[in-house]
């Protein structure tokens, strides 16, 4: 799993029956969560502040009010400015309401600094998907650059053991989504190297599953990937969960309930997909424009101004490095080492900056990165320190 440790966006949690744990280094303050049933038992609004998540534990809610429930609390999610994770916690006997467009459906048993962890994670990933959709806008669509196998296909879902189920994955998969099957961990990576899956279901013994999980996470490309591992107590999902599992499905559950929570994983993947697709597009195309001269000043105005205003809706800003050699105390005596000092600079910031992370170079600005956060600034400082401690005299 691509582990975060902290929140992309701070803000209250929307819960009903859980409320999520917090971490200890400044997060918002509990009295800010709103208590959804409470609020929805008196028909109020919920604040305005942007919550780091929506978490609802089904068993929580009474059948009877549940379809008033849901569409009272998704009438409040559509009013938000931009999207935030929303989970439904449950397990196989609960009842999911078709038609909601969640995060992610978790197992309840899922520890609390997991279920963190996952909204660490879901929230980045959200933001990732919005950088992309970004710079699809501001740069338009990137001809004549390949698509990496792993990010080309139609929906697709891996079912990894030979626990004999096959046909019931495939029964609650969507007509739409090919279920692929493998034995072990070994083959479902080399299919998953040759064309895109959008989650995968672990279906086999605890050891085995467990070293499956942990095959496919040590692999970059899929670090995100939703991962649903089976298994039959819940004595082992805590581990399960802890080695990387995205959900755990434990002992039996309801055909529709399967299906729901097979649907939100792949919808989940294949919107991770097209994120990573585009971005990889564009840091080609943006490699590209450094021997092309760069990016013109008002492309990249461009970037900065619909960039920094996507952020002010979170509460976040935008930060701007300029990658000048002065800034890291750096002496030119002439341009071609500048031209040079330049291209060492950027391709430092490449490796070391996310890639939802703007690097590139501006005509008559110079090279620069834009980063989604302060700490990515610290980071990329140091690192390029570092590096030119021991490269550059």
């Amino acid at each position: 799993m691509d582990y975060e440790t902290s929140l992309s966006w701070r803000g209250p949690y929307w819960y009903a029956g859980r409320r999520p744990k917090r971490n200890s280094n400044g997060d918002a303050p509990e009295d800010l969560d709103v208590a959804l049933l409470n609020m929805f038992e008196r028909d109020g609004t919920p604040p305005t502040a942007l919550p780091a998540a929506i978490v609802v534990d089904i068993k929580n809610l009474i059948d009877g009010d549940n379809e008033a429930f849901f569409d009272w609390l998704q009438r409040h999610i559509r009013a938000l400015p931009c999207d935030v994770p929303f989970y439904i916690l449950a397990d196989g006997d609960d009842l999911i309401p078709d038609g909601l467009q969640v995060t992610a459906i978790i197992d309840r048993v899922v520890p609390d600094d997991v279920l963190l962890m996952l909204i660490c994670i879901h929230q980045r990933s959200l933001m990732r998907s919005e950088e992309a959709q970004l710079r699809r806008k501001v740069f338009g669509r990137i001809p004549d650059f390949g698509t990496a196998p792993h990010h080309t296909g139609s929906s697709s879902l891996m079912v990894v053991g030979v626990s004999g189920r096959f046909l019931e994955w495939q029964d609650a998969s969507d007509q739409k989504v090919e279920v692929v099957g493998a034995f072990d961990g070994k083959m479902a990576m080399e299919f998953m190297s040759m064309r895109a899956f959008d989650a995968v279901v672990i279906d086999a013994a605890f050891d085995d599953a467990v070293e499956y999980i942990r095959q496919i996470r040590r692999d970059a490309r899929f670090a995100g990937l939703p991962v649903l591992a089976v298994c039959e107590g819940e004595e082992d999902s805590a581990l399960l969960f802890r080695n990387g599992a995205s959900d755990v499905i434990v002992g039996e559950n309801r055909k529709e309930t399967l299906a729901r929570r097979i649907t939100s994983a792949i919808r989940f993947g294949k919107r991770r997909r097209l994120a990573d697709r585009i971005l990889a597009e564009s840091q080609m195309w943006l490699r590209q424009q450094i021997t092309e001269g760069g990016l013109s000043a008002g492309e990249y105005t461009n970037y900065l101004e619909t960039c920094s205003n996507a952020l002010a809706v979170r509460g976040l800003d935008l930060w701007e490095m300029r990658l000048q050699p002065e800034s890291f105390g750096l002496e030119v005596s002439s341009a071609d080492e500048l031209d040079e000092i330049h291209t060492t600079l950027l391709s430092i910031a490449d490796a070391t900056s996310r890639d939802e992370d703007l690097v590139c170079l501006v005509k008559d600005l110079g090279p620069v990165a834009v980063l989604k956060n302060e700490a990515g600034t610290v980071r990329l400082q140091k690192r390029i320190s570092s590096i030119l401690t021991h490269t550059v005299r």
